[in-house]
């Protein structure tokens, strides 16, 4: 499951931070535990603040999110027993449209069944079998729990409209993970230059990381804020113990 997530860059030129950094959050569901991970943050901007960036001195390597999404996807098939992808409809194109993927339509992505072009919003509620950018796809199109219609669909033909309802719903993990990236302080961490933006990154992602393999070892339902400050309580605490021992 991926998702971007948006930071600051300092701008020399206007003298101040614009939110021009969009990061690539992906995370991995263990369909056994229900555990959920961190597997990969990356980040990237748009063509236009890479070349200003590049005017000052800073190459920022520009790359789309989608290649990078599909360099990340590629690894985590050779790695993982990969079930499903998950993600949202603005990272849906003719690339991303692999064997396993389940994902949602705008409900003015046109698609074709039989032998017409129609948009995915005048379809009735129900199982669809249609063809979206040359790719056939289950659509499931259904009033999702009073909040409107839903445009769902899958490249796997084979799964129920069930399956692909829940694979939708499991993107929420992403969500997660971006709201506990923000609150251990994410955003909060702009800095001038690129590769210390992308260091902080890197920090805390890992802390987010260990935090949660923490909660599931401990069984806690704790958010990762307040399981942060229990440690650093505990921390001091035992420093204080430690002093009772030290020698004078």
């Amino acid at each position: 499951m991926s998702r971007n997530l948006a930071m600051f860059f300092y701008s020399r030129v206007k003298g101040t931070f614009i939110p021009a950094i969009q990061l690539l959050v992906v995370t991995v569901r263990d369909l056994v535990t229900g555990e959920v991970y961190l597997v990969h943050v990356d980040a990237y901007v748009a063509r236009k603040v890479a070349e200003m960036a590049k005017a000052v001195g800073q190459d920022l390597n520009f790359s789309t999110k989608v290649d990078m999404t599909l360099q990340v996807l590629d690894r985590l098939r050779r790695e993982l027993n990969v079930q499903v992808i998950t993600f949202d409809s603005w990272y849906v194109n003719g690339r991303t449209l692999l064997s396993d993927v389940v994902s949602s339509l705008k409900s003015s992505a046109r698609v074709v069944e039989g032998d017409r072009s129609v948009p995915v919003g005048l379809l009735p509620e129900g199982e669809h079998h249609v063809t979206y950018l040359g790719v056939p796809v289950k659509l499931v199109v259904l009033d999702y729990k009073g909040y409107g219609r839903r445009y769902l669909f899958s490249t796997d033909l084979s799964m129920s409209p069930e399956e692909i309802l829940t694979a939708w719903e499991n993107r929420w993990d992403v969500e997660v993970v971006i709201r506990e990236l923000k609150a251990l302080g994410l955003e909060n961490g702009s800095f001038r230059t690129w590769s210390k933006n992308l260091g902080y990154v890197k920090l805390i992602s890992i802390t987010l990381n260990f935090l949660l393999s923490l909660r599931y070892v401990l069984g806690e339902s704790l958010g990762v804020v307040r399981l942060s400050r229990l440690l650093k309580t505990l921390y001091l605490e035992v420093g204080d113990v430690k002093k009772l021992f030290s020698l004078r």
